[in-house]
């Protein structure tokens, strides 16, 4: 059965689903503001962003910068957030009233973080449409919480720091997730709800990985590069597993080179209802 946190998910979805559907919309307010700090020695920038409906963009800056952050919002229905205290940015919307019949999904946010100042990252959006390319990032720590969303994760190049934990909260969503290697991550976590999840687990492996999976209705696709070594332990008995290129091994399934790869990948999956698919990729590949 899927967990208390699949359920919260896929009701939150579900709200924000029906917040943006159209109906009768009046004249809107809209107004853009733009929020930016140079970099001037931070050993840490922590990011707190949550967005509720519309576009979000997260990309690299330079190095000299700390963060930008370009906000466009119906003022008839939002409120801007943006604070900055002691290594702690605060960014985002705050709903207010009149949301009904709103085209909400007209705002945007396009946040730019700077590549020179470590990061401790936490996302949480709603019915959004994201693209968020974390490549070159100092990433340290990182969450992302989606709800209805369609999410594109990208890693195009090599976080420079050890990542100790990505986790994942998706909830009725799109989700697709490329180049985790490059994240340097120690531990991936995912939970997800209903849809459909793509995790690639291409880019350059310096270190190995432990992934935790647990999925609720959705369908799983694991890409793997070709050369690295590979454990699944499975539960949920009602879920679809293509173990292509694995061979079990008691209640474990392993690549034919996991004990001589220079890299290994756990990964624990507990999936309910659905399809787990593996698909092994020449490494670098991202399609």
């Amino acid at each position: 059965m899927p967990s208390r946190r699949m359920s919260d998910h896929i009701a939150a979805a579900a709200v924000l689903i029906a917040l943006a559907l159209p109906g009768t919309a009046g004249a809107q307010d809209w107004r853009s503001v733009t929020y930016m700090r140079q970099a001037a020695g931070e050993e840490l920038l922590r990011v707190d962003l949550e967005y509720g409906a519309g576009r979000l963009d997260v990309k690299p800056a330079s190095d000299r910068t700390l963060y930008r952050a370009n906000l466009r919002y119906d003022a008839d229905a939002f409120r801007p957030v943006s604070s900055y205290l002691n290594g702690r940015l605060r960014i985002g919307v705050e709903s207010g009233r009149g949301l009904r019949g709103r085209n909400i999904k007209s705002g945007t946010l396009e946040l730019q973080l700077g590549t020179g100042v470590p990061l401790e990252l936490d996302l949480k959006f709603g019915a959004v449409e994201a693209d968020l390319d974390l490549g070159g990032l100092r990433i340290r720590n990182a969450e992302i919480a989606t709800g209805a969303s369609q999410t594109s994760l990208r890693v195009s190049r090599p976080n420079p720091e050890v990542c100790r934990l990505l986790r994942l909260e998706v909830g009725a969503a799109q989700f697709r997730a490329s180049g985790l290697a490059n994240l340097n991550v120690e531990r991936l976590t995912m939970s997800g709800g209903v849809g459909e999840v793509v995790l690639d687990f291409t880019g350059e492996w310096r270190a190995d990985m432990t992934a935790d999976i647990e999925m609720g209705l959705g369908a799983l696709t694991l890409r793997v590069p070709r050369g690295l070594g590979v454990r699944v332990q499975k539960g949920g008995i009602l879920a679809g597993f293509d173990s292509q290129g694995l061979t079990k091994q008691g209640e474990a399934f392993f690549s034919d080179d996991w004990d001589g790869a220079d890299h290994r990948l756990t990964i624990n999956v507990d999936a309910a209802l659905g399809s787990i698919r593996m698909v092994w990729v020449d490494s670098g590949a991202d399609r």
